[in-house]
């Protein structure tokens, strides 16, 4: 035990210099990295780089109704899939931040990069919308709206939803 403390006290420049090298590579790697995890997370910021909310318009419910009657806004449901089944704003598609690499390639088949989306989650706090957001900006995606409050707000303002099973039947 005595020796292998003694051996871990004369190795440790060398530890703290390899734990240093690797520090500066991770901060310029990911200072490069389109998916750039931020360093600092500031309040009502889901942990995502400034970059990312200077590109993403944010509206409430009420603007976000008058956007849906433009015919090529598509609406984004970023929860869970068991939750968008249980209720979501009429006419949402499905693409859960949970899962976004799995959904993400038929996304991109069938959806324009100009295309306008509108991206909820569930609410004030939750910070799903805008990392899909951000995704799809890294992907080439040019006009996202984030519904502020969420699904949350949306039924606070008093405004429709329709089940998966009402969704199925269109």
């Amino acid at each position: 035990m005595k020796t292998s403390i003694i051996t871990i006290l004369k190795e440790l420049p060398r530890i703290a210099v390899i734990v240093a090298v690797s520090l500066i590579l991770a901060i310029a790697v990911n200072a490069v990295h389109p998916m750039q995890l931020p360093l600092l997370v500031t309040k009502g910021r889901p942990g995502l780089p400034n970059w990312v909310f200077e590109r993403l318009k944010h509206v409430d419910a009420q603007k976000a109704m008058v956007l849906m009657k433009n015919p090529e806004v598509l609406v984004v449901d970023a929860r869970d899939e068991p939750d968008f089944r249980q209720e979501h704003i009429p006419g949402a598609i499905s693409l859960p931040y949970h899962g976004f690499s799995a959904d993400f390639p038929w996304f991109s088949e069938s959806v324009a990069k100009d295309r306008p989306l509108l991206i909820y989650c569930y609410g004030t706090d939750c910070g799903l919308s805008a990392r899909v957001g951000k995704r799809l900006l890294v992907y080439g995606y040019t006009d996202i709206t984030i519904l502020r409050k969420g699904i949350a707000g949306w039924k606070a303002a008093n405004l429709p939803l329709e089940t998966q099973k009402e969704y199925n039947e269109n």
